[in-house]
């Protein structure tokens, strides 16, 4: 597991230092040769063109893309690189975002792929934003677009892929989820906060999650036994 987990973090870091927050990776991306950029979407286009060139073919398309297809009546699917390289595009594509406060850039991407606003928040909006920019989006939720977390925890505890909070160490590229009653949209909902796990502390005790919370995307230290999480839904990255 550690030997994976390495090869993973190697591949991210490298991304995310060339391409990923200018303030944060500066003399990475010093040495890396690319212009420092606080734009969100050069900044994705910077992590592309790295992640191309380490690794030849990566950014072969998905479903939404015009170099491979994907056959739902078939069940088969192109499948876009290696689980390694796509959660390493999912990370490198979340951290790009780090700093951002407009969280409607989200929602109404959302929206436009078929969801609707959540006015508790634009945090799963991000989620599904950072899957969909990063050409993974058969890998969330088969393509769904929500802006609701209940909706994911949903979603995937139906296909058994949803992790309960102290049975599982969660892997990065999962989707922590959490639930406050008092945030809820509904009585009922089963989750009301979501972001993009990055890696778990060598104890195990502490969660690093991309997250839009608070006004903004940043990197959070959330605690394993924290009172709120419920558990992790488990993207399929063989989408």
């Amino acid at each position: 597991m550690l030997q994976v987990r390495s090869r993973h973090v190697a591949i991210r870091l490298l991304l995310a230092a060339a391409c990923g927050s200018a303030a944060i990776f500066a003399p990475a991306v010093a040495r890396a040769g690319t212009a420092e950029t606080t734009d969100p979407s050069l900044r994705c286009e910077i992590v592309e063109a790295a992640l191309e060139d380490m690794v030849p073919g990566a950014l072969a398309k998905t479903s939404q893309g015009a170099d491979a297809s994907i056959s739902r009546a078939s069940g088969t699917a192109q499948t876009p690189c290696s689980k390694d390289v796509a959660v390493a595009r999912l990370l490198a594509v979340a951290s790009s975002q780090a700093g951002i406060t407009d969280g409607d850039r989200y929602q109404n991407a959302a929206i436009e792929a078929g969801s609707t606003f959540n006015g508790m928040g634009p945090c799963t909006a991000y989620v599904w934003w950072c899957f969909n920019a990063a050409g993974l989006s058969p890998c969330f939720m088969d393509g769904a677009a929500t802006t609701y977390p209940h909706e994911v925890r949903d979603w995937y505890a139906a296909r058994d892929a949803f992790e309960p909070k102290g049975s599982y160490t969660p892997q990065p590229g999962d989707i922590w989820l959490t639930d406050n009653p008092t945030g809820r949209p509904f009585p009922e909902a089963s989750a009301t906060h979501a972001g993009i796990v990055d890696h778990v502390s060598d104890d195990g005790q502490t969660i690093y999650c991309w997250e839009h919370v608070n006004g903004y995307v940043h990197l959070v230290a959330e605690r394993a036994d924290h009172e709120t999480l419920i558990g992790y839904a488990r993207p399929d990255f063989g989408c």
